[in-house]
């Protein structure tokens, strides 16, 4: 498995990446596939080697502790706290099941601060009308506690550096530490210090002062003569197992945890410095890279390095990838996929770091990819990710047959596979140019197709009656995208062999002299051209852990529309 461990104490450039022995799961135990690992700004001042004395952590050590990933088995999406969770893998002691609508990210910036700021809050008493300050409000603690205290009917007094924006949008009265004026009942100190210690002197009488921060390298000092005040420390904030599952339980669905910044774990040095920067705001995350490939014929998931870009092409962070039948038709060995839509993740070809884009990859079933900049175009905001991913391929298919077959206005398309993604893609194109379109599909997508504009016929005894009662007038066209023996019907319908295109069937097109089509448009091009028309294509997504499942869905030919293989799940704000 992939490790990120702290070789000595120091800076961030002490961390390296290694490869270990994959852990074994003892008894009452789960080995857990990482997806994403939780980042404490806790973790860079132990990798300085502060604190050593408490923690005890002694290079050399694989750092983090939050996880959220799949149990290896069972595929379940579950967030845990382990030892060493900069990692591939992980053994945990105790899970908890993600629900349903809440995203692996989500999770991820739950695991650790979520059971923290909801322990805090009941701790609090907080009644409606209370005056709350919330000290480094803008991290991914502090903005939780400023959502708990809102919903509570509390005046939030929400103090930053920065994240201004962002408070004020979670309902807080953003300030500058400077500008923090008043008394108030209730302190939350994410901070420590000179900071924590004058937000204690403004607790008031009757108050309570949580001090459980030390990003500043040291706690809040509290005056043991104020009496009046109740002080809460650390102890609130640290769970035994069982506690922490309950609390984190209770927190999914109740806050939405501000995610700042993602890294690969390859660059987890660069996490580091960013926090110790201040340079994000909320949770700070670290994405373990994965990637779909066949090895001997069988598709599984399995750890990938982090891509280098090459000349002229940009890293892109993958957020669904289309699957097409060329994927598992090739057989070969090695990763699997040809299009992609995500997020740019190194500048270069015009595009911007944190561009969204969609375009033409290989190995694009994967967490990262590389890709050639002339390859991408940007993602429009009128399509998800998902929609967006399903199209570089049928689009640029559909375009090249049709002109291939120099379809024209008031001419009759013939389409087998009608309801398939080429089929629907080729189908909306045609129309958009005026043609009439009949499609062959199974009964059960009859009315799917009538509702756009297709008129549908049924595979088998009596095609060629059904379609000559539609077109009367003859068709013009075929574009056969099954490869279920259709050609020699084809070339009979339209009386020409340089009439008919296949993609689908490479032995029936020289038996009845038929192209066969194969890929050539630039996705530019394609793009370009069709942009003020492109289809909304019905999707079948998977996640990334069921991708063999996809291609095997796709193997069948029973689907409608595309398949999309969903390979994050929202790990960035969209």
């Amino acid at each position: 498995m992939k490790t990120m461990q702290v070789t000595r104490f120091g800076g961030p450039e002490v961390m390296r990446l290694t490869e270990a022995p994959d852990p074994v799961a003892g008894p009452g135990q789960v080995l857990v596939d990482v997806e994403v690992a939780d980042v404490l700004f806790l973790d860079a001042q132990l990798r300085t080697g502060w604190g050593a004395e408490w923690f005890g952590q002694a290079p050399p050590y694989v750092p983090g502790t939050g996880v959220v990933g799949r149990v290896r088995g069972d595929g379940r999406r579950v967030a845990a706290m382990v030892t060493g969770g900069y990692a591939s893998q992980a053994v945990a002691d105790t899970v908890v099941d993600i629900p349903d609508g809440v995203s692996m990210t989500e999770a991820a910036a739950l695991v650790q601060t979520g059971p923290a700021a909801l322990s805090l809050f009941e701790a609090a008493r907080i009644k409606p009308g209370d005056q709350v300050l919330v000290t480094a409000a803008a991290g991914g603690l502090g903005s939780l506690l400023v959502q708990l205290a809102v919903q509570a009917g509390a005046e939030v007094t929400a103090a930053a550096s920065k994240g201004h924006d962002v408070l004020r949008g979670l309902g807080g009265r953003a300030v500058s530490y400077e500008d923090v004026d008043g008394s108030f009942d209730v302190v939350f100190d994410g901070v420590g210090g000179e900071i924590g210690t004058a937000a204690f002197a403004r607790t008031a009488g009757g108050g309570r002062f949580f001090g459980y921060g030390v990003p500043s390298g040291s706690f809040a000092t509290t005056d043991p003569a104020r009496s009046d005040v109740e002080v809460i420390g650390i102890e609130q904030v640290q769970f035994a197992p069982g506690e922490w599952a309950e609390l984190l339980k209770k927190t999914f669905g109740r806050v939405k945890p501000v995610v700042g910044a993602t890294f690969p774990l390859e660059l987890a040095a660069e996490a580091h410095r960013a926090i110790e920067a201040r340079a994000t705001l909320g949770r700070t995350l670290l994405v373990v890279g994965r990637r779909a490939a066949y090895t001997d014929g069988v598709l599984r998931v399995e750890a990938a390095e982090l891509p280098e870009p090459g000349p002229g092409q940009v890293r892109v962070r993958t957020v669904a990838a289309g699957v097409n039948g060329i994927d598992w038709k090739l057989g070969r060995n090695g990763p699997t996929g040809l299009e992609i839509s995500g997020v740019v993740e190194t500048a270069g070809g015009g595009f911007a770091v944190g561009q969204a884009v969609v375009g033409r990859v290989e190995g694009g079933v994967a967490t990262y990819v590389t890709a050639d900049a002339g390859d991408l175009v940007a993602k429009p905001d009128t399509l998800t990710f998902e929609q967006a991913a399903g199209l570089p391929v049928v689009l640029e298919t559909a375009l090249r047959t049709l002109r291939t077959l120099g379809l024209k206005r008031g001419q009759t398309l013939l389409i087998h596979a009608a309801a398939g993604g080429v089929g629907l893609a080729a189908a909306h194109i045609a129309r958009s140019w005026g043609a009439t379109v009949v499609g062959t599909a199974s009964v059960a997508n009859h009315a799917f197709l009538r509702e756009r504009g297709v008129l549908p016929v049924t595979y088998g005894e009596g095609l060629e009656d059904q379609v000559r009662m539609l077109a009367p007038q003859g068709i013009d066209a075929v574009l056969d995208a099954a490869g279920s023996g259709v050609l020699g019907l084809s070339v009979e319908l339209t009386g020409d062999p340089a009439k008919v295109v296949t993609i689908a069937d490479f032995t029936g097109a020289a038996e009845h002299g038929v192209e066969f089509s194969r890929g050539g448009l630039a996705w530019r091009e394609v793009f370009a051209e069709l942009a003020p028309i492109l289809p909304d294509l019905p999707l079948t997504i998977f996640p990334l852990h069921q991708a063999a499942e996809a291609h095997e869905l796709s193997r069948t030919g029973h689907t409608r529309g595309k398949i999309v293989i969903s390979i994050e799940e929202s790990t960035l704000p969209q």
